[in-house]
């Protein structure tokens, strides 16, 4: 199964690869910063081509098409290009992310990213790999020593974001990131290249996937308060790198409310 989502991916990064660079047709959605481009749609249908020839009785749920309900315990959960902004300014980070879930839980997560052909995936107790090469979450469990990313969804009144920027300075976070390409950011943390990921209000497809390897490569998600996720959909959490640091995160957060 691995494989043939795999190749899905590959197939969805191709078609996106083929538009990076030039001039792309944007079609308007909830926002003016939320939109979808030529790339995004010629993406989905190369990747839901290919999942609906092997599993044709699963349900989908993708970014642009949205429900296809066939009353399966399996759904696919698919954003086929995570970062259109970006994309759309010629910044080459954004990937394709898709993943499967069983009864609503996570069982396999594939990020793909076209530009480097980085292939981050991972299957539930299987471990977390990027090209076959299996990755941790690194052991930094300092502060300082922490770059840490945040994003959020399209409703965010910004808020959150001013609250956190001091509660950095505040801590002396090493860095604050804001990528807009959160499938990607999830792998980062993955691999060991960042320390933590604050999540408010994103989109499910933009995590799922990425939740998925974060966990398999060892890494902490909680709700604000420090909770266990009451389910997998949930888009308001912290997820970090490992236990130390992650309890330094909710506290760091808890306080940014009251500066």
């Amino acid at each position: 199964m691995i494989n043939k989502v795999i190749k899905s991916a590959k197939l969805g990064g191709e078609q996106i690869n083929k538009f990076f660079g030039d001039t792309v047709q944007i079609f308007n959605k909830s926002t003016i910063a939320d939109f979808r481009t030529e790339a995004d749609l010629a993406s989905e249908k190369a990747i839901l081509d290919e999942l609906q020839k092997h599993f044709p009785d699963f349900n989908y749920f993708a970014e642009e098409s949205g429900w296809i309900k066939n009353g399966s315990e399996y759904t696919f959960i698919i954003d086929p290009l995570d970062g259109t902004n970006n994309f759309s300014l010629g910044i080459p980070n954004f990937s394709v992310s898709i993943a499967l879930q069983k009864n609503g839980v996570s069982i396999l997560g594939v990020v793909y990213n076209p530009i480097l052909d980085e292939l981050f995936y991972a299957e539930k107790d299987k471990g977390a790999f990027l090209n076959k090469v299996q990755m941790n979450t690194n052991d930094v469990r300092e502060i300082s020593k922490a770059t840490i990313s945040y994003t959020c969804g399209y409703e965010e009144n910004g808020l959150t974001y001013e609250n956190v920027v001091k509660a950095i300075n505040t801590y002396k976070v090493k860095r604050l990131i804001t990528n807009w390409s959160p499938a990607l950011d999830y792998c980062l943390l993955a691999s060991g290249k960042i320390e933590s990921i604050i999540c408010k209000g994103n989109d499910v497809y933009d995590n799922m996937a990425g939740k998925l390897i974060v966990r398999e490569a060892g890494g902490i998600i909680t709700e604000f308060d420090g909770t266990e996720e009451k389910e997998e959909e949930n888009t308001n959490f912290i997820a970090s790198n490992n236990k130390e640091l992650h309890k330094i995160m909710l506290e760091m957060y808890q306080g940014g409310k009251e500066l």
